[in-house]
C-alpha cells in the first residue's frame, strides 16, 4: 500500500499540469450538471425559458432585424440558433450549454491564476473553484448565460494581455476582446474599465510598445461597442428611452422600487447578502494579496457604480444594480482564496469550507420549497433553489400539461394571455400568432382593452390556481373563469362582461 500510494503521488506530481486544469473544468461542469439532472426534462434558469428560448425560436421562425439582433450583443443568440437550425431541441441544448459554460469559466480562471498570478496548481485550482461554486457565482450560471459567456472571454482577454508577443498574440487579444463585447454589453463595459486602467499605467511608466499595442488591439472590440450601443438607441429599449429622457420616476419603476430610499437600501443590503459569507477570508485576503492593477479596477469600477446608484438614480447608465453586485463575485474570488491559503489551523479551514459548501450544496439540489433559510432575504435577484426556471420544478409538468390542453381544446378564433414567466413556456407548445404577451403587467386590462377595441377573439389565460400565483399575483380577477387545472397550474377563460348573464 504505501509504495501504491508513492507512485500515485509521483504520477500525479509528472502530469499535474494536465490533472490541475482539467479538474478546474470537470468540476465545475459536473456540479452544475447536478441541477440539471434534478430537473429532468425542464431546462433551469428564469431569462433561460422567458428570454433565450422563445427570442431564439421567434427569431428562427420570423426573422429578426440586424439592429435588433446587434442590440443584444448576440453571441449567445448565434449559438443557439446555429444549433436549433440543425435540429438539436433548444431545451437539450440549454442543458448541456450551462453546465459547459461554467466549466470553461473554472478553466480559465485556473489559467488566470497560474499565469497572470503565478500561483501553484493547487492555489489556482482553488481560485477556479470559488469563481464558479461560490453560491453568488452559481446564481450567475443559473440563468445569466450571456454574462458567463463574456466572462470567459474577459478572462482569457486579461490572460493575454499580461503575455509577451508579436503579431499573433495581438491578433488573439483583439479576437478576445471583440468576443467580450460581442457577448455581453456590461462584461464588457468592466473590461473597457481595466484596459483603460492598463493603458493608463503603460502611459505612466513609459512603456511605449505596450500602449501602442493595447490601443490598436482596443479599437476593433470599442467600434463594436458602439455599433451595439446604437443598436439600443435605434430600437429604443425601455432602459434606453428612459435614460435619455432623465426621469427618476420612470427609472424607479424600471427598478422595481417605491422609491429612492429603498433602492438605497436594497443595493447596499444585497451587496451584505451575496458577500456575508466570504468577509473573514476577504478581510485576511486583503491583507495579503499582491498588487494586481485588473483585479482592482474590476472591485473599483463596481463599487464606483453602485456608489453613483446610490448617489443618485439618474447618476449612471439605467443597469440594474443588482447585476453589478453578483459581478463582483469573481475578483473577491482571488482575495478570498488568498485568505483561505493563510489560515494555518485546519479546524478553521474546515469550519470555512464546510460553510461554504453548504450554501452552496443547499442551493443547487433543495427544491424551492425546503430551500435554505438564507436564500428566503433576497429571492427577487437569487432563486431559492437553482431547481426551477420561470417556475419551480414542481410546477413543471403541470405547466406542459395545461399547454398541452389549451394546445388540443383551445378554438382557432381564441388566444392565450401570456405573462412573461409563461410566454418561454407557451412558445415551445403553441403558434405564436396564438399568444398575446402582457410582459408582467395586469392580464384583466389587457382583456378590457381588446374588447374595447372590439375584439372577435375569445381569451384565455394561464396562471397559478387562485391563492398561491407567483411574482405578486396571488390570485386572478374574477372576471376570469377556471377551465382546466393540473396541480397548481390552471387554465381561465375571460368572461366578458357585456356577455355575462
Amino acid at each position: 500500500m504505501p509504495r501504491l500510494l508513492s507512485t500515485l503521488r509521483h504520477w500525479l506530481k509528472a502530469n499535474a499540469s494536465l490533472i490541475f486544469p482539467l479538474l478546474s473544468f470537470i468540476i465545475p461542469l459536473m456540479a452544475r450538471a447536478l441541477p440539471e439532472f434534478l430537473m429532468g426534462p425542464f431546462v433551469t434558469g428564469f431569462d433561460t425559458l422567458a428570454y433565450y428560448i422563445p427570442n431564439t425560436v421567434a427569431w428562427l421562425n420570423g426573422g429578426v432585424s440586424f439592429w435588433t439582433f446587434m442590440a443584444t450583443a448576440p453571441f449567445l443568440y448565434v449559438l443557439l440558433m446555429s444549433l436549433t437550425s440543425i435540429g438539436v431541441p433548444i431545451v437539450l441544448s440549454l442543458k448541456v450549454m450551462s453546465p459547459v459554460l461554467l466549466g470553461f469559466l473554472g478553466l480559465v480562471v485556473f489559467f488566470y491564476a497560474s499565469k497572470t498570478l503565478s500561483w501553484s496548481f493547487k492555489k489556482s485550482l482553488l481560485a477556479a473553484l470559488f469563481a464558479t461554486l461560490y453560491f453568488v457565482a452559481l446564481r450567475v450560471s443559473w440563468d445569466m448565460l450571456r454574462s458567463e459567456l463574456g466572462l470567459i472571454f474577459l478572462f482569457a482577454t486579461l490572460i493575454l494581455l499580461k503575455k509577451d508577443g508579436g503579431l499573433r498574440s495581438g491578433a488573439l487579444l483583439s479576437i478576445a476582446m471583440v468576443s467580450v463585447v460581442f457577448a455581453h454589453q456590461i462584461v464588457a463595459i468592466i473590461m473597457f474599465a481595466i484596459i483603460l486602467a492598463t493603458v493608463m499605467r503603460s502611459y505612466f511608466d513609459k512603456k511605449s510598445g505596450e500602449l501602442r499595442k493595447i490601443t490598436a488591439c482596443s479599437i476593433p472590440a470599442a467600434c463594436l461597442f458602439f455599433i451595439i450601443a446604437y443598436a439600443n438607441l435605434v430600437i429604443q429599449t425601455p432602459f434606453v428611452s428612459d435614460f435619455l429622457s432623465q426621469n427618476p420616476g420612470g427609472f424607479m419603476a424600471l427598478l422595481g422600487f417605491g422609491s429612492f430610499t429603498d433602492l438605497v437600501v436594497d443595493t447596499l443590503g444585497f451587496l451584505i447578502f451575496c458577500y456575508l459569507p466570504l468577509m473573514p477570508l476577504l478581510f485576511l485576503g486583503a491583507r495579503r494579496f499582491k498588487s494586481n492593477l485588473q483585479l482592482k479596477t474590476w472591485i473599483f469600477w463596481v463599487f464606483l457604480s453602485l456608489l453613483l446608484v446610490i448617489i443618485s438614480p439618474n447618476a449612471f447608465f439605467a443597469i440594474l444594480p443588482y447585476r453589478w453586485t453578483l459581478l463582483l463575485a469573481y475578483p473577491l474570488a482571488f482575495y478570498a482564496v488568498e485568505g483561505f491559503s493563510v489560515i494555518k489551523r485546519n479546524s478553521l479551514k474546515a469550519s470555512a469550507g464546510l460553510i461554504l459548501t453548504i450554501l452552496s450544496v443547499s442551493f443547487m439540489v433543495l427544491p424551492n420549497n425546503a430551500a435554505l433559510f438564507y436564500y428566503d432575504a433576497f429571492p427577487t435577484y437569487v432563486p431559492k433553489s437553482m431547481l426551477q426556471n420561470t417556475v419551480p420544478l414542481s410546477d413543471c409538468q403541470d405547466t406542459v400539461n395545461a399547454l398541452q390542453w389549451l394546445r388540443d381544446n383551445m378554438p382557432n378564433n381564441s388566444r392565450l394571455l401570456v405573462h412573461e414567466v409563461f410566454y418561454g413556456w407557451a412558445s415551445l407548445t403553441l403558434n405564436s400568432s396564438q399568444l398575446i404577451s402582457y410582459g408582467f403587467g395586469n392580464p384583466e386590462i389587457v382583456a378590457q382593452e381588446l374588447e374595447e377595441n372590439d375584439s372577435v377573439f375569445s381569451l384565455y389565460l394561464i396562471w397559478w390556481v387562485n391563492g398561491v400565483g407567483w411574482y405578486g399575483q396571488p390570485s386572478i380577477a374574477s372576471t376570469f373563469r377556471q377551465v382546466y387545472q393540473s396541480g397548481r397550474i390552471a387554465v381561465f377563460t375571460f368572461v366578458f362582461p357585456s356577455s355575462a348573464h
